[in-house]
């Protein structure tokens, strides 16, 4: 088992150097003068200069490449030139609020797709098994940033039940919090229990059909226990490789949601990053997701070893 995390934990490794060399390459080839850019033609001649420096652009594109991720490194990502502070004391104000919705979505989407996926299974071919199906695959193709414009639509503008914008911590305000948390949090699981009841169902239909399931049938054990025992725990070995790829895919849609509901989380800050073109918050922003997402496939991958014993002989 040491060796097995040993390695999946080499491999991350080289995948975020390689993420690194190619957010930093594709920044550094961007069309027009990235100093202009994020200061405007109105620059003088020494603010000109000076971020000049900053940015090591005097520079040759490797030499700034390896000193960028020394300092990346070192927990250091530069100077935002859009907030005018350091881009790690940006971050750090706005990827708890990303993990948050992130993590929230993903545990309230888990026992929702697999309960769906259990029950279109048992009741394969009946009505509830096509309206769970139906509703599944046509949820699963939506956008997130379409639901959320819909959900806005009919929930804050026409009904005024809920807060269109904003984010406020539980501890802060737990009614206010609540109330905007609801419609944000519905766009980022909808799709995670889509793709998870898609999945289970999949999965289960494979398992209910194995001879040890019909064993335990004969032997006049309840259904119930046939399911959730026998069937159930060998049934999700597969769903656990795609509940990895849902949360990193619920990381990545929370930059659509952010921008919708106004969430100042590291979705938004990125898109804003990008429109402003301050280069060190863009490639932090690309490099800490990234290693958020291999960090999560790391643990799925030992999860996955852990459920299956051949994965680990293997």
């Amino acid at each position: 088992m040491g060796s097995y995390v040993l390695k999946r934990t080499g491999q991350m490794a080289v995948i975020l150097v390689i993420i690194s060399i190619f957010i930093f390459l594709l920044v550094s080839m961007i069309p027009g003068d990235p100093v202009y850019a994020m200061l405007g033609e109105e620059v003088s001649t020494e603010e000109y200069q000076r971020v000049y420096l900053e940015l090591g652009l005097d520079k040759p594109v490797m030499v700034r490449y390896f000193d960028w991720l020394v300092s990346a490194l070192h927990g250091d990502f530069g100077q935002s030139t859009q907030f005018h502070k350091a881009t790690m004391e940006v971050l750090s104000e706005r990827i708890p609020i990303t993990l948050f919705l992130s993590f929230t979505a993903f545990f309230i989407s888990i026992p929702l797709g697999i309960f769906f996926g259990v029950i279109s299974a048992v009741f394969r071919g009946k009505k509830i098994d096509t309206v769970v199906t139906f509703l599944a695959n046509l949820t699963a193709c939506l956008p997130q940033f379409w639901v959320g414009l819909l959900v806005m639509y009919v929930f804050a503008m026409k009904l005024g039940w809920l807060p269109s914008y904003g984010f406020t911590w539980l501890w802060d305000d737990f009614s206010t919090g609540i109330r905007q948390l609801i419609l944000p949090l519905f766009c980022l699981s909808l799709t995670g229990v889509a793709s998870i009841t898609r999945q289970t169902r999949s999965s289960m239909l494979e398992v209910i059909r194995q001879d040890y399931v019909r064993t335990a049938r004969s032997k006049g054990l309840k259904e119930r226990k046939v399911i959730f025992v026998h069937a159930l725990k060998n049934g999700l070995i597969p769903v656990i490789t795609i509940l990895g790829m849902r949360l990193g895919t619920m990381l990545g849609g929370s930059m659509f949601v952010e921008s919708v509901f106004s969430i100042p989380g590291m979705g938004s800050l990125f898109v804003k990053a990008i429109t402003s073109r301050d280069i060190p918050v863009v490639q932090a922003c690309v490099l800490v997701t990234a290693l958020v997402a291999c960090t999560i496939n790391l643990i799925t991958d030992i999860l996955y070893a852990v459920v299956d014993p051949r994965i680990r002989f293997e």
